[in-house]
């Protein structure tokens, strides 16, 4: 395998060269090299130095570097002819510090300094305790059960940090392929060209009632049971309105379209207020769960679906795929959930 290019490689012959032609170099070894590296300064060099400085000896930075103590004298040795001043002098048995050992041993602990920040900063970023993670999502899922899956996230990554943003579906299309989100969620994109889209929730409606409502004897609600009532829709250009509008015309079936609203969570508060009843996505009824909201079986179904966008031209970061995993499990529960509530109906 060919070296990697860059400034390394140009220092042809070097042990560096070799080494960082396998892969063996680490980032103190790059720094270093960058800031003294030309001088024939390396690395073990710069150890033994701080080493001496930390423990007061070189005896004792020998021990503390696990080599001998000739070792540790032979690299300050080195490290003083490469610089070209004295680092320590000896008076009385005492190893002393010189005024310019001083001032080089400010100038490397800044280095240091500077290196440890970095370090720290890459393992947090793999143990995920940074990080940034925009949401854009359909308000149907944005409203309760994004929340959920954010706070089960939040319990292994309480660090991170969370933007949610709420739009319809166009705009959550617009904002990914513009790499403005981490993560797109948007409800049937079927036929959209262009889109590298993942199916996520796939679900089928529910006949969403007001409190003691009449209907609420029946396990299963059809068409022709809601004949005549006021009927809370979706807006005109959802494809979820086109299904049920097409499925009450081919049975000749009329409503009282009385009310419509974009979102799920607003049609379920229409409802609860007992102004209609209303066919809804069943991913909101956890949060109406309060409200008195009572839901059947819908026949024939109606399907509500949603899908993972990808922005293109980016590999998903690993905090995205985390919080990928997250919400998929925090789904599966909502879904328990949603056969529980229709099993007790």
């Amino acid at each position: 395998m060919p070296p990697p290019a860059g400034p390394i490689r140009r220092s042809a012959g070097s042990r560096l060269d070799a080494r960082a032609a396998f892969g063996q170099i680490s980032i103190h070894e790059l720094a270093i090299h960058e800031r003294y590296g030309r001088t024939g300064v390396n690395l073990r060099q710069i150890d033994a130095f701080r080493a001496v400085m930390e423990c007061g000896s070189m005896t004792a930075a020998a021990a503390v570097l696990g080599i001998s103590q000739p070792n540790v004298s032979r690299l300050i040795a080195q490290l003083e002819e490469t610089i070209g001043f004295a680092l320590f002098e000896r008076r009385s048995g005492r190893l002393l510090t010189t005024a310019d050992g001083s001032a080089f041993h400010a100038e490397v602990e800044r280095s240091y300094s500077g290196l440890r920040r970095l370090l720290h900063a890459a393992s947090d970023i793999k143990a995920f305790k940074q990080g940034r993670l925009r949401i854009a999502t359909v308000p149907a899922l944005g409203y309760g059960f994004l929340p959920r899956a954010i706070r089960a996230f939040r319990q292994s990554h309480p660090q991170v940090t969370i933007s949610l943003q709420l739009r319809g579906s166009p705009t959550v299309i617009q904002w990914t392929e513009a790499q403005q989100c981490d993560i797109g969620i948007a409800s049937n994109i079927a036929g959209m060209a262009g889109l590298d889209a993942e199916p996520f929730a796939v679900l089928e409606g529910v006949c969403a009632l007001p409190a003691g409502h009449p209907l609420a004897r029946l396990r299963t609600i059809r068409p022709h049971h809601l004949e005549g009532l006021d009927f809370i829709s979706l807006p005109l250009d959802d494809d979820v309105r086109g299904q049920i509008d097409r499925l009450f015309e081919r049975r000749g079936i009329a409503r009282v379209m009385s009310l419509e609203t974009q979102y799920s969570a607003t049609l379920c508060t229409l409802v609860a207020e007992g102004l209609g009843v209303s066919i809804v996505n069943p991913i909101a009824l956890r949060d109406f769960a309060h409200r008195g909201l009572v839901v059947r079986r819908f026949e024939p179904r109606v399907v509500f679906r949603s899908s993972i966008l990808v922005p293109p031209r980016r590999p998903r970061s690993r905090l995205a795929e985390a919080f990928l995993a997250t919400m998929r499990q925090v789904y599966e529960s909502e879904r328990d959930y949603i056969r529980q509530v229709l099993r007790a109906g």
